[in-house]
């Protein structure tokens, strides 16, 4: 059975298809689109009449059959010498020649937007067995510049796709460059993936393969769509010439001499402090955050949830600017210490006390916009609403938590610490510090942040009965060497001095 022989098997009463290519479409094909008869042969197009309802006539028509599995189930007549077209009533959305390209199973393949622009690219030198055309060209599609799902109408290349088009290395597309060409492009991407999709740019003046053939010919469409296809751009993945230079890090030294470069502190940074309740993990980390404001010239932001801004850590700032514990101080030396802290701290506090993380993070961004805040300390993190979702676990929920504070850090270039609680150790670890992996909720406490400190006091009392002021820092991780690295360094609180010393000298 011929090809022109089977659509007529298929044709309604408005198509009367020839069982061969007439001489007035092989001419129209040559002069008119550059087509010879040796490509229309190659992929099967007939010729015939049909009644074009645009044209409210008959017309002379060149057709282009879909075929599956070698039978026609759909075909597009292309009129001429009037411009106009038709398909197949109730035809199935297929690629066109997608049969042949499946039976040939070439690594490459070659899609354009019409049959006679596919005619174009075999005419040009690509095998036939490597070309595809889709079945209804371009669509405005509201869509089509999101990552939503598809729009409908799409099936038909997902359909290619487990048919065998899955197995294809390379994907070119040579569509049209207009508006809804460009849509089309963007859909095809989606759908055959990014890492194998390859696009061509035809040059001004030719929208299209068939243009492009017609002004420049026929060499130069093969030298275009097989050497000059742009690789479809992907987001996040860069060769190392195109990344950025990043700018070094600012480093704030803690405000200890002794420490020398064992602890750096940056913006654009995140860490997390532990330590049991009660060993003094918020008094000490409020000096080092009081040194480094104070040295720096640095504005401070404080979500403080257990101790109070008022009258506790003022009390604490107060001794810490004055060099005298409160209850020493005039009032002008208050005064002048309450004027310092006015400039330097900002405070979070929310009316009902529930605050959550998105609520916190809102109000930091004005603290860092408008009032030139570079540090972010919360305290504690259990205090915060939980924002959890409803099918999320725990670990999943923290794991988020500290991606949003660490882009965060990074995008407002300022640092993020937060206060967090350890699980309650028992047995053998029970009086022994803690580890980043003992916060409570999850193991990303120890994975997805920059810097980790633990605050422990070895002994709460001493051997006669009075209470120790002996602690320890431990640097439990520093993911740049910038920052420092692990160590543990001695401390001791003097309380008639209200301030914590270095106990340990070694440079």
């Amino acid at each position: 059975m011929t090809a022109s022989s089977t659509i007529a098997g298929t044709a309604n009463s408005q198509v009367a298809p020839e069982r061969e290519l007439s001489q007035a479409a092989i001419g129209f094909a040559l002069d008119k689109r550059g087509i010879s008869q040796k490509t229309l042969d190659l992929l099967g197009a007939v010729s015939g009449t049909a009644f074009f309802p645009t044209l409210n006539a008959k017309s002379e028509a060149i057709f282009f059959p879909t075929r599956e599995s070698g039978d026609v189930v759909n075909w597009k007549a292309v009129a001429f010498p009037s411009k106009a077209f038709i398909g197949m009533k109730g035809g199935k959305l297929q690629f066109f020649n997608l049969d042949a390209v499946l039976k040939a199973a070439p690594e490459e393949i070659y899609i354009t937007e019409g049959e006679f622009d596919a005619c174009a690219l075999v005419e040009a030198g690509i095998p036939p067995d490597r070309v595809l055309s889709v079945p209804n060209g371009a669509r405005e599609d509201k869509a089509a510049e999101d990552d939503s799902d598809l729009p409908k109408g799409y099936d038909y290349a997902v359909e290619a796709l487990e048919k065998g088009l899955n197995r294809v290395k390379r994907v070119v597309w040579c569509g049209d460059m207009d508006g809804p060409g460009r849509a089309l492009r963007h859909q095809m991407a989606k759908i055959f993936g990014a890492a194998r999709f390859h696009f061509v740019d035809w040059p001004e003046g030719s929208k299209d393969a068939n243009d492009f053939l017609r002004s420049d010919g026929p060499d130069a469409v093969l030298d275009l769509v097989v050497n000059g296809a742009l690789e479809w751009p992907v987001s996040g993945l860069f060769r190392m010439s195109e990344l950025p230079e990043p700018p070094p890090l600012t480093l704030w030294h803690p405000g200890f001499s002794e420490w020398g470069n064992k602890i750096r502190l940056a913006p654009g940074t995140m860490s997390v402090v532990t330590g049991h309740p009660g060993h003094g993990k918020t008094a000490m980390w409020t000096q080092i955050w009081f040194q480094v404001v104070n040295m720096y010239g640095l504005v401070a932001c404080i979500a403080s949830f257990e101790t109070r801004p008022k009258p506790h850590v003022r009390r604490t700032l107060r001794t810490l600017k004055s060099g005298k514990l409160e209850k020493d101080m005039s009032d002008d030396e208050k005064a002048r210490a309450d004027k310092w802290i006015e400039e330097r701290y900002l405070w979070l506090q929310h009316e009902d006390q529930k605050p959550n993380l998105k609520w916190l993070l809102d109000k930091a961004e004005v603290a860092v916009v408008r009032h030139g805040a570079r540090i972010l300390q919360i305290d504690p993190w259990n205090r915060l609403e939980g924002g959890r979702g409803r099918d999320e676990t725990e670990t999943e929920y923290i794991g988020r938590c500290l991606t949003e504070m660490y882009v965060f850090a990074q995008q407002m270039n300022c640092h993020v610490q937060v206060m967090a609680h350890p699980a309650k150790l028992d047995g053998p670890r029970k009086g022994k510090p803690p580890e980043l992996e003992d916060i409570s909720g999850s193991k990303h406490w120890d994975n997805r942040i920059d810097q980790g400190f633990v605050v422990h006091r070895p002994k709460m009392f001493n051997e006669d009965g009075e209470r120790s002021f002996e602690s320890e820092l431990y640097h439990k991780k520093s993911r740049f060497e910038e920052l420092g690295f692990p160590t543990r360094l001695k401390m001791r609180f003097e309380p008639h001095k209200g301030r914590f010393l270095s106990a340990d000298y070694e440079a």
